[in-house]
């Protein structure tokens, strides 16, 4: 039967080396927070307006963590591109993250990191020469990360953290993906089609990162019913998707049954987002959540977080 409509030829694609790539973000500006002395740095900021929301937000993760309650993280790709990948781990490792949700694009950027020690190209230079999101090795590792989840028959952020661990990523310890797989937390990946560089690739393995995807929607949907006990939902840097994704899970929560009581919503971007005060702090718990929207930049505020919570 022939097409309806005319569709571009992948199969016309020609990946380019990474190596012949630049990129603006490397390894080495990773920071690990474990190696830095602790400061009594709460006491200097006033209990008001934001810096009070900040408090309250530590407050709330310590009492999760101590009570044993969800505490859930949904991170834009930004996190892992602005050298955060090493608060995530330590954040994971102190207990304060039993779960970790993210797109298609946080992946790219972690395996990237992990394998070649560098990401965040250039769009602006690589777009108008036709080399934008064309490195072969993503796309090749994106896609036998994609394999390895199906063949381990787990989610797609589980076959991300096992990749990247079991093949021993030269830089493996600054993958928030392999630092879950290693600590044996959830991570979930939610693509959306269309998005992430590795669908422009040929070989992009459509169906099987489909049927993964939806399982990673489905173990956070569980995860999201456990938040309603008391537990703490973290939103940093995703605008549309994530909070889309989470507005679903909410309603699969309260169709079989949840009653969210005691629940703590925080939200950390560079701009107030319509759909992250609708779609995560306001109308999925109405009368039984604590919520902040706090206004800065990742690479300062969770850096900020961390700190208070060292105190």
């Amino acid at each position: 039967m022939p097409r309806r409509f005319d569709e571009a030829d992948l199969s016309r694609i020609r990946p380019i080396p990474i190596a012949t790539r630049h990129s603006k973000v490397r390894v080495e500006d990773i920071v690990d927070p474990r190696t830095l002395a602790p400061h009594e740095l709460a006491a200097a900021f006033p209990d008001l307006l934001g810096s009070a929301a900040l408090k309250r937000t530590a407050a709330a993760l310590r009492r999760a963590r101590d009570e044993r309650r969800e505490i859930l993280w949904m991170i834009g790709a930004h996190v892992v591109k602005v050298g955060l990948s090493g608060y995530m781990t330590a954040l994971m490792d102190a207990g304060y993250v039993t779960c970790m949700s993210t797109t298609g694009s946080a992946a790219i950027h972690d395996l990237e990191l992990a394998f070649f020690g560098q990401t965040s190209e250039d769009v602006a230079a690589e777009l108008p020469a036709g080399r934008f999101g064309m490195a072969r090795e993503t796309s090749a590792h994106f896609n036998a990360a994609v394999h390895r989840g199906a063949a381990l028959d787990v989610g797609l952020g589980g076959g991300f953290g096992a990749y990247v661990a079991e093949e021993e990523a030269p830089h493996a310890m600054r993958s928030v993906f392999a630092s879950a797989y290693r600590a044996e937390l959830p991570a979930t990946v939610h693509v959306a089609f269309g998005t992430d560089i590795t669908h422009q690739h040929p070989g992009f393995p459509a169906e099987e990162t489909a049927r993964l995807t939806m399982r990673d929607f489905r173990i956070l949907a569980d995860r999201v019913r456990r938040v309603f006990d008391g537990g703490v939902v973290v939103l940093l840097g995703s605008a549309v998707v994530l909070p889309e994704v989470f507005l679903k899970a909410t309603s699969i929560a309260y169709h079989l049954g949840a009653t969210p009581q005691g629940v703590f919503a925080v939200s950390f971007d560079m701009l107030p987002q319509y759909r992250v005060r609708e779609n995560v702090l306001s109308r999925p718990f109405r009368g039984a959540c604590e919520s902040h929207m706090i206004t800065g930049h990742h690479e300062i505020m969770l850096p900020l977080l961390y700190l208070f919570l060292r105190d």
